[in-house]
């Protein structure tokens, strides 16, 4: 097996909906906002997962992600953990960042010494120590948060499996693009302004009946 192959098919085990991080608890705030009818429809799904890429927190981990095959892991993650604006965030990137970690090191990928890790951070670091392509490595990751916020439209919406295709489709043109300004982008282009989203995912924690941990 060459080295690319096996680079290849470590990526796609780690980005795997079955990589066993526990990502499909967690809806991201999203349920909040289909309870508050918020998002209802196919359009309404795809341009709220497509703001979170190009302008949200999908965006700024995507940056994180991308830093990690040149800066230090350490204050990366610091950083990360700085950004997440409600304690709900704070706990699905924590939580799904250390069964990441965990579960990646039967593939013996380094491991930060952090107690607390940011996924996009743990991934990345993963995927740098690696020696996977940051580019491959970022439309996967991009691919699989939107693939995330779309399985959880699918069953709360709901917009059913067919729909929930059809978004990721459209979203397609939106990862790449996303991918590609993120393997170029510095700490300076960090920033988001999806408010609709991090108040969704403050209020998420005072829903009175819910599916998802965030």
């Amino acid at each position: 097996m060459s080295t690319e192959a096996s680079q290849l098919l470590l990526l796609l085990t780690w980005m795997s909906p079955a990589f066993p991080t526990g990502a499909f608890a967690y809806s991201h705030g999203l349920e909040w906002a289909i309870e508050q009818r918020n998002v209802t429809m196919c359009a309404e799904v795809r341009q709220w997962v497509e703001d979170l890429l190009t302008r949200g927190s999908g965006w700024n981990d995507a940056v994180l992600f991308a830093r990690c095959w040149e800066d230090d892991a350490a204050e990366l993650n610091e950083l990360a953990l700085a950004l997440a604006t409600s304690r709900e965030r704070h706990l699905e990137t924590s939580q799904i960042g250390r069964a990441f970690r965990i579960a990646a090191g039967v593939f013996a990928a380094p491991a930060l010494d952090d107690e607390e890790i940011a996924y996009p951070v743990a991934a990345g670091s993963a995927c740098a120590a690696m020696g996977i392509d940051r580019q491959h490595a970022l439309l996967a990751w991009l691919q699989g948060f939107a693939a995330t916020l779309t399985s959880v439209a699918v069953r709360l919406v709901p917009i059913g499996q067919t729909a929930g295709l059809e978004v990721l489709r459209d979203l397609a043109p939106v990862i790449a693009r996303t991918a590609e300004r993120a393997a170029s982008a510095t700490l300076d282009d960090l920033g988001a302004i999806t408010l609709s989203a991090d108040i969704a995912a403050m209020k998420h924690e005072t829903q009175h009946s819910r599916v998802f941990r965030t």
